[in-house]
């Protein structure tokens, strides 16, 4: 764990320019859209014909008779047929385009999470960045499946009208388009009202999907403290905020379907007055003025769909704009440019006056300075908060330091790739962490190519192949959760097998066996033991007991390095080490005494002063 702050990305009002960032991913597959376009175009123009045919049969009925009515509505019964193929088509392809946008979307958003600095996720809450991929693809994937369509359609069949009326009668065109700006001001008013409310809606969405994520992993505890009601108020809370900003932000959908029905009215009641004067001046035609009403009608259709969908789309930018946000952002931890691979090391580590800062202006390890020789084992002591897991996180480069120099094998790790660097180094976690996967391919995630033979091999080093077989399919038994159906100790011991796998030159063990029982821990460290044969290996520990044999122990205070020495040059300084160690074991008095005559012999039979 750092000291970093929790800081959660900032939320911005929708910006126009992630649409024109999403139509990158549109693009992926640029011919089926625009063949999608070019069939939405054809089927949209063919179901307009459908009035134009229906007005020619209204005239014709006073001229050539029944036959000709007959001709025009086979005409109409054949436009229908190649409108609903055409449409179909457009449609079809229209969404192989939209799901692959979304599929590659999805990937890159993923995939660049994965190459963030660990400095990120320190600052962002695990529910808020699950919120950005879920609820906020959530929002792009509902624009994409029908209202995308839709407005594209809409758009197509608004501009056809226009020029059919226009076309028809440019007088009956002019008052039927009065109609825009009027529906254009006031969407315009009341985005100007709920557009804030869409951003506001994904944060708290964000909250709701963290707090109970959070609640649910951590649900023995809540039933334990009695937490439940505490538990349902706060989600309540969020959920209800949730709701009112939902409220807020489809203020506009509550008025654009009656506002477009009034307006549809009025415009076939103001088209017919003017038309029905046309008409008596013989301006036009009856069948002409029943077409214009037909468009006019339609006209306000295209209208009703992109306003009515004009939520999907706000939505979409500031989801859009969330996600872009997380893409935009910049690992703290970079190569540099012509970073070289490190070549296979010794696992000679040397600190040179090591600073660093999780926060800029605070920093925790001040003047660091140590040497670690080939196959040393290094314990690391010290109060919690200490900076212990500080020297390991910058030894594994997941951060970069402020100044001094980190030198492994005389290569300073700053001039050498990260991945080369990680590859040579085995983590051991207190925690361990196992993936619902088989046991096989848990132990294979430590190396690219390692054969099933490898895998049990390793295991069979760290003791955990007898209870791996013992599972239901061996080392096929998938676990799931966690590795929930294993003891604590079989996921430790299995994690320790990984990281044998992976043949290490560093080793860092981050309190590998403080969750276990004794006799679980006999076994762990001999595991362990192996483990640490010829590699350089670093222990963060609490338990003194676990590095007593430590060839060398640094022991840390406020992010200073204030001892080193092993267990018996420390214990003789009698400074901090000493002082924790004897309050580690207050009470086992008699053990501790043993301990400081055995050391006292030692030194006397080697010639050293005796500090008793």
């Amino acid at each position: 764990m750092t000291d970093a702050a929790q800081i959660p990305l900032k939320a911005h009002k929708p910006k126009a320019g992630a649409i024109g960032r999403l139509m990158k991913y549109i693009f992926l597959q640029k011919g089926k859209f625009f063949a999608s376009l070019l069939f939405m175009f054809i089927g949209t123009l063919t179901f307009l014909l459908v009035p134009v045919l229906l007005g020619d049969m209204i005239n014709n009925l006073a001229t050539h008779g029944k036959g000709s009515v007959i001709d025009t509505a086979y005409q109409m019964l054949g436009l229908s047929i190649v409108t609903f193929i055409c449409l179909y088509t457009a449609f079809r392809w229209m969404t192989d385009v939209t799901q692959n946008a979304l599929f590659h979307l999805r990937q890159d958003i993923f995939e660049h999470m994965q190459n963030l600095s660990l400095r990120f996720f320190d600052k962002q809450p695990i529910g808020e960045l699950m919120s950005r991929m879920t609820n906020d693809m959530d929002t792009i994937n509902n624009l994409f499946q029908n209202p995308f369509n839709l407005t594209l359609q809409s758009t197509f069949m608004l501009i056809i009208t226009i020029i059919a009326l226009i076309l028809i009668s440019p007088v009956l065109a002019g008052v039927a388009i009065v109609i825009i700006p009027l529906l254009a001001v006031f969407v315009a008013v009341l985005s100007h009202v709920s557009s804030p409310s869409f951003s506001m809606l994904q944060i708290k969405l964000g909250d709701l999907t963290g707090i109970i994520e959070e609640t649910l992993e951590g649900q023995r505890t809540v039933i334990a403290d009695r937490h439940q009601k505490t538990s349902s108020a706060l989600e309540s809370g969020i959920s209800l905020d949730a709701s009112h900003a939902g409220a807020r932000a489809h203020i506009l959908s509550l008025f654009i379907s009656p506002l477009c029905l009034i307006s549809a009215f009025l415009s076939i009641a103001v088209v017919a007055v003017f038309g029905v004067n046309l008409l008596n001046n013989g301006l036009i035609t009856i069948g002409a003025l029943s077409t214009a009403i037909s468009f006019c009608l339609l006209f306000i259709l295209p209208l009703t769909f992109i306003f009515f969908n004009y939520n999907f789309w706000v939505s979409a930018i500031v989801g859009a704009g969330r996600m872009f946000e997380v893409l935009d952002t910049q690992p703290d931890v970079k190569d540099k440019s012509g970073a070289k691979a490190l070549p296979r090391i010794m696992g000679d580590i040397v600190f040179k006056g090591v600073n660093f800062s999780y926060v800029p202006g605070r920093r925790v390890m001040k003047d660091a300075n140590f040497v670690a020789t080939p196959g040393m084992k290094i314990g690391l002591c010290g109060p919690t908060g200490a900076g212990k897991s500080t020297i390991v996180n910058i030894l594994t480069r997941y951060y970069d330091i402020d100044s001094g120099e980190i030198l492994v094998d005389g290569i300073n790790i700053a001039d050498v790739t990260q991945d080369s660097l990680r590859r040579q180094i085995g983590v051991v976690q207190q925690e361990p962490l196992l993936f619902t996967d088989t046991v096989m391919n848990n132990l294979k995630y430590a190396r690219d190519g390692a054969t099933d033979a490898e895998c049990i091999t390793a295991a069979k080093q760290a003791d955990c192949d007898a209870f791996v077989q013992r599972l239901p399919q061996g080392y096929n038994t998938v676990l799931v959760d966690g590795g929930a159906n294993l003891s604590q100790g079989q996921r430790q011991l299995l994690t320790i097998a990984r990281a044998m796998l992976a043949q290490p030159r560093m080793l860092i063990l981050d309190e590998a066996t403080s969750n276990v029982d004794t006799r679980t821990e006999k076994v762990i460290q001999g595991a362990l033991r192996k483990l640490q044969e010829g590699v350089t290996s670093f222990s963060i520990a609490h338990r003194l007991s676990t590095i007593r044999d430590c060839d060398k122990i640094l022991v840390v205070d406020d992010g200073a390095i204030m001892e080193q020495g092993n267990h018996d040059q420390l214990m003789a300084k009698r400074g901090l080490y000493y002082n924790l160690y004897m309050a580690q074991y207050k009470g086992k008095i008699t053990e501790v005494l043993d301990d400081i005559i055995a050391a006292n012999e030692r030194r006397e039979k080697s010639g050293g002063a005796n500090p008793a």
